[in-house]
């Protein structure tokens, strides 16, 4: 018994036989000598109308140098509306240091101010800095792993199928995010 999967491919060239069949070439009422000329149909979509590309923040592409200190308040793209604050940690807490010290050049935020927050963070970093996370990171059995995307070199793992908690490393600085979907969000401070 062929498959579903089977079944839909030769439903999908069946159609696609029609559709050619259908749009093939038409004769031309101008036939010479018999012989039957034809001539491509002429398309009948419209050109795509030139829209204006929507600036984009130059943060996006501006090197952690020439930006100012990193903020809770500034890391954020405005568009998105999402907002972080300083994580105010509990009466008589000891302050611990970055679990990578490629953080600690940046804001610890959370999105209520919390350690029970989603954690966002945006650091200056270097590639010695981003490796020795990666290493840490993927070493042993562990379920870390690294993926290229538009922005640069995530690292993140996944659980049922999501991504969860992410780093990206954009050549000079390192987001960090609840989702990889979330490091969207984190653009970084603006330029000085």
């Amino acid at each position: 018994m062929p498959s579903a999967f089977s079944r839909l491919h030769r439903a999908g060239a069946l159609v696609a036989a029609a559709l050619l069949g259908l749009t093939a070439c038409v004769p031309d009422a101008a036939a010479q000598d018999d012989a039957v000329r034809t001539t491509p149909p002429t398309p009948t979509h419209p050109a795509p109308s030139s829209s204006p590309t929507p600036t984009a923040d130059p943060r996006l592409t501006a090197p952690a140098s020439a930006r100012v200190a990193p903020t809770c308040d500034n890391i954020m793209d405005p568009a998105s509306g999402k907002t972080v604050h300083d994580i105010v940690l509990p009466e008589g807490a000891v302050s611990a240091p970055p679990l990578f010290p490629v953080l600690a050049q940046g804001p610890r935020c959370s999105t209520d101010g919390s350690t029970r927050g989603d954690f966002y963070a945006w650091s200056p970093a270097s590639r010695t800095d981003w490796d020795a996370v990666v290493a840490t990171l993927t070493a042993g059995e562990s379920a870390w792993f690294t993926e290229e995307g538009p922005r640069g070199t995530y690292l993140t793992y996944k659980i049922d199928g999501r991504y969860n908690q992410t780093y990206l490393f954009t050549g000079d600085a390192v987001i960090l995010a609840p989702t990889k979907a979330d490091t969207d969000f984190v653009i970084g401070p603006p330029v000085a």
